[in-house]
């Protein structure tokens, strides 16, 4: 992890999704073409907005004072361990990565809810059901 990011270039489409204290910030290779208001039981408690990329192509930048921590979530509906990962001094919910079994996976999900609304407002979003699309009537 790198100390400074550069500003994103607006000819690239890149995109920057920073934390409430601006200690976290993940530069986005791309905008997404979709989002996703996940409704599994993690995602919808953390009010998140998914768009997903390549681990490899995301770069990652925390400031001095604070920390990326994981939460491990490791239960029946994950379909494997997920790290959901928030900056340590604001507590916001930046992205989760596969751990455990799924470390390896080249998928990571970035929460939008950190790029600026505007930057965002016009990207196509699909609601993911969770738990509830599992539900038998």
């Amino acid at each position: 992890m790198s100390t400074s990011a550069p500003e994103p270039s607006p000819n690239t489409g890149q995109l920057r999704a920073t934390c409430h204290c601006g200690r976290v910030q993940l530069t986005l290779p791309s905008r997404p073409t979709e989002l996703n208001e996940c409704h599994c039981t993690v995602c919808y408690k953390y009010g998140a907005m998914w768009a997903y990329f390549d681990p490899e192509t995301v770069d990652v930048n925390v400031s001095d004072g604070a920390t990326l921590e994981g939460y491990i979530r490791s239960d029946e509906d994950s379909h494997g361990d997920i790290s959901f990962n928030r900056c340590s001094h604001c507590g916001c919910a930046m992205s989760w990565r596969g751990a455990g079994k799924r470390e390896g996976i080249k998928k990571m999900g970035v929460n939008c809810r950190m790029v600026p609304e505007e930057d965002v407002a016009d990207i196509p979003r699909r609601m993911g059901m969770g738990p509830r699309s599992r539900e038998k009537k």
